[in-house]
């Protein structure tokens, strides 16, 4: 009796590798000065510009982090402005770029803020088309008595035949990028075949905070640019799990008056079936500024009556500054089994695994970005699951002006809605 196994493999060639050379400089793209916000008495206001070319530009766009701190989403041909930042050297990194996309410029970078004007440093990014071919390497382990003699026979896509050793490998090359089925057939009746899972590994990340006034709401480490992310205590430790191999690792959300030592992000090797460990030192000095703003907001994103199948999103919120706060969002043309609308909720009072993580009193998604605000959250879905999201609005104008923007964005789920509101109001305060 002989068997057969089949998997489906996902192949594509190696990823394009990210360069980042010197940018701080006018060769990069400039934002126009004429239409930013005046810096703040005996204070800076930074610019930070994107400029994409190529082809298959990253749709989400990308996020602007200074000095391991405040951050803003960014498209991939747009503006992020930062206003209140001390005159100064500054870091200033940009992430989320996809693999095919190239950073030409130091990343991070420093720039030089003066007191009263406006600092501007530009990002240049070209992105290629996505790889067309890769190679498919699939390798036998056999173990126990009596093994088949004569070997195996792999099956590439239901067509290609190759014959494989009871211990061996063989490597398919030339193949289209995507999915693609092997099957292993030729299996003695005494043998069961089973696929081996790719390697993974374990990786810890600790924090160690001294000096005074440390950020109150601690930090959030992320892995790949977004690719998974957890909070982190000031003074603490997590655990990812995932494929073993190198990961680039960022400590975000730090305070303005602390400062991480050493390289952030940095590169940490992940061995397979062991645990790799890294530590971010951060020190805290003098007092943090007070938190200060606040936004509200209540209405609905297009025209339709709020009802299951229809194109509208309604919404609820009042977030504050100090990280206090609530938001609702419906969207209806987004049905769950049952055609149940998709919701998501932040009220950390009710639910303490929500809440609001970040707060900006800007944002570059408005015309005026002194109109805006910006805030990170964590949320629930009707469905239970916790998800991390930043909402981006623009106070335009009166209720019910049709003036004001609403925008959401769930990384982990490529997940966006924005658009004018049609009904209700955003107000800034």
């Amino acid at each position: 009796m002989m068997r057969a196994v089949g998997r489906t493999l996902l192949v594509a060639a190696a990823a394009t590798q990210l360069v980042a050379t010197a940018c701080n400089d006018s060769q990069g793209p400039q934002p126009d000065a004429a239409l930013l916000p005046l810096p703040l008495p005996g204070l800076a206001t930074l610019a930070v510009s994107t400029s994409t070319s190529g082809s298959n530009l990253d749709p989400d766009g990308y996020t602007v982090t200074v000095d391991g701190g405040p951050s803003q989403s960014i498209g991939a041909n747009g503006v992020a402005t930062f206003v209140g930042l001390a005159a100064g050297d500054h870091t200033v990194l940009l992430s989320g770029v996809a693999q095919n996309c190239t950073v030409s410029g130091a990343n991070p970078r420093t720039v030089s803020l003066i007191a009263g004007l406006v600092g501007a440093t530009g990002f240049s990014l070209s992105c290629a088309a996505q790889p067309t071919t890769g190679d498919l390497a699939v390798s036998t382990s056999t173990t126990g008595s009596n093994l088949d003699p004569d070997g195996y026979t792999l099956t590439l896509d239901g067509g290609t035949n190759r014959a494989i050793p009871t211990n061996g490998s063989v490597t398919f090359t030339g193949l289209p990028a995507g999915s693609h089925t092997v099957v292993l057939s030729g299996v003695a009746g005494n043998c069961t075949p089973s696929a081996t899972p790719p390697p993974t590994g374990n990786l810890t990340v600790t924090t160690s905070t001294t000096g005074s006034n440390p950020d109150p709401d601690g930090y959030t480490v992320s892995v790949d640019g977004g690719a998974a992310s957890q909070p982190i205590a000031t003074s603490g430790s997590v655990t990812f799990t995932g494929p073993s191999g190198d990961h680039s690792i960022a400590l975000t959300g730090v305070a303005a008056n602390c400062s991480v030592g050493g390289a952030n992000p940095r590169t940490v090797n992940v061995p397979a079936g062991a645990t790799a460990t890294t530590t971010f030192a951060v020190s805290c000095t003098g007092s943090p500024p007070p938190p200060a703003g606040r936004v509200t907001g209540r209405g609905q994103v297009g025209t339709a009556p709020p009802q299951p199948g229809n194109d509208a999103v309604t919404f609820d919120f009042d977030v504050r500054a100090d990280l206090t706060g609530r938001f609702t969002g419906t969207d209806y043309a987004d049905l769950h089994p049952g055609g149940v609308p998709a919701s998501l909720t932040t009220d950390h009072s009710s639910d303490p695994e929500t809440g609001i993580t970040a707060f900006r009193s800007s944002s570059s998604v408005c015309a005026d970005p002194s109109r805006g605000v910006e805030f990170d959250a964590t949320g629930r879905e009707d469905t239970g699951g916790v998800v991390a999201y930043t909402l981006a609005v623009c106070d335009n104008g009166p209720a019910d002006s049709g003036m004001d923007f609403f925008s959401i964005f769930i990384p982990s789920e490529g997940f966006r809605r924005s658009g004018q509101v049609a009904s209700g109001d955003i107000v800034k305060s």
